[in-house]
């Protein structure tokens, strides 16, 4: 057990050995704040309010902790998250003084090949992805046997915050115009031969521009990369996801489960943003079983103002056989852009463009895709909205 500092000069002590402030910045605050108080807390709090110490560092500097701090050329401001795959802390660049969000992978799990593997591949799946609706990645590294990720950090409020603040769920349209730039994300990852399969409401942030970050490539699978079949083999038989959103054949740890998966998940999300609840109830085996054999409840009966054709287009996108789904995430957004007219997500960005763009990134070297045409048309209904929209701001 570290020894508790007890007087502001082992708190100053702590401080220095833990390099979040140097020596120049602590002579000035000495300059500045005259006299140090006699307890190790009241040096804290003051050191918080000059702006050296954030909160998070305060509570570990006065429990003797001097290590943890950094992370290779970042440091550490605060812990946001927690998840399957490890803590997520706030950070900031040492230099360039930019905020990120940095993944560690939990020391116990570092010397699980399983894990560790999961982990890289997250870090490739994000990587491999450019685009204004996915959280982009900017590092991964280890140090000292630390594994982190470091990634876009996202300054805004998850879908399950929005259902919170909303009084349990959204209007139809602004809910259909998050779920369509949802869509616009996947398409892109989609397209790269990635699927998330663990779409849900806590992964899908709305940044304060109202634009829609999808988060956490944790259980990303890279359905078109063969090297991604040895992690496969090591886990058979293992169900990933989330139970209230997972798709069917995802649910019963179908290898072959692919895009698709998370089609069903977003349309569970969906059905949850309109309705105010999940899609099925009771335990997780009961949810895991109601997704396999029961159709989803009608949400305009649940939801007397959500139009037929909303729970028509949610019933499409969780239909039990992946075959009788939308095929694409772009279908998804054809078929919800009548329902997401006059949203902020139209008009949010000042130039009163979309925030989203399908199929903008074309690789020219590779052979048509066969849905081309029907990227077209789509592409030609978002920039006729986008110009409706344009002339009514002016």
């Amino acid at each position: 057990m570290p020894e508790l500092p007890r007087t502001g000069d082992a708190v100053l002590e702590l401080v220095r050995r833990s390099e979040l402030a140097d020596d120049d910045v602590l002579k000035v605050f000495l300059q500045q704040s005259g006299p140090l108080p006699p307890s190790a807390d009241d040096t804290a709090t003051r050191l918080v309010k000059s702006g050296i110490l954030t909160q998070f560092q305060a509570r570990f500097i006065l429990q003797g902790k001097h290590r943890g701090f950094r992370l290779g050329p970042y440091r550490i401001l605060d812990q946001i998250g927690v998840g399957g795959m490890g803590q997520v802390y706030l950070a900031e660049h040492v230099h360039l003084h930019r905020r990120v969000a940095v993944k560690v992978l939990p020391l116990k799990l570092a010397g699980d090949k399983i894990w560790v593997e999961r982990f890289y591949r997250e870090a490739r799946a994000v990587a491999a992805l450019d685009h204004p609706n996915v959280v982009r990645a900017y590092d991964v590294s280890c140090e000292n046997g630390t594994h982190f990720l470091v990634l876009e950090y996202i300054h805004g409020r998850s879908f399950v915050d929005l259902l919170d603040k909303a009084g349990g769920r959204l209007p139809v349209a602004e809910a259909c115009g998050y779920v369509i730039q949802a869509a616009v994300g996947l398409q892109h990852a989609h397209e790269k031969g990635i699927s998330h399969r663990d779409i849900k409401p806590s992964n899908l942030f709305v940044n304060p521009e109202g634009i829609v970050k999808i988060l956490d490539m944790g259980l990303a699978k890279f359905f078109q990369d063969a090297q991604n079949r040895g992690i496969e083999t090591l886990e058979p038989g293992v169900v990933m996801g989330t139970a209230d959103y997972i798709a069917p054949e995802q649910a019963v740890g179908c290898s072959a489960a692919d895009h698709r998966a998370d089609i069903y998940a977003l349309g569970a999300t969906l059905y949850h943003l309109v309705t105010g609840e999940p899609p099925f109830h009771g335990t997780t085996a009961a949810k895991l079983i109601a997704h396999q054999l029961h159709d989803v409840p009608t949400a305009h009966e649940i939801r007397e103002d959500v139009p037929e054709g909303v729970s028509e287009v949610i019933a499409k996108m969780m239909a039990k056989e992946p075959a009788e789904r939308y095929q694409t995430a772009e279908d998804v957004v054809a078929a919800l852009l009548p329902f997401a007219e006059d949203t902020p997500f139209l008009t949010a960005t000042p130039s009163g463009r979309l925030p989203i763009t399908v199929g903008a990134e074309e690789d020219t070297t590779s052979p048509p895709r066969p849905n081309r045409k029907k990227r077209l048309v789509v592409v030609s209904l978002i920039a006729l909205i986008a110009a409706i929209a344009t002339a009514l701001l002016l």
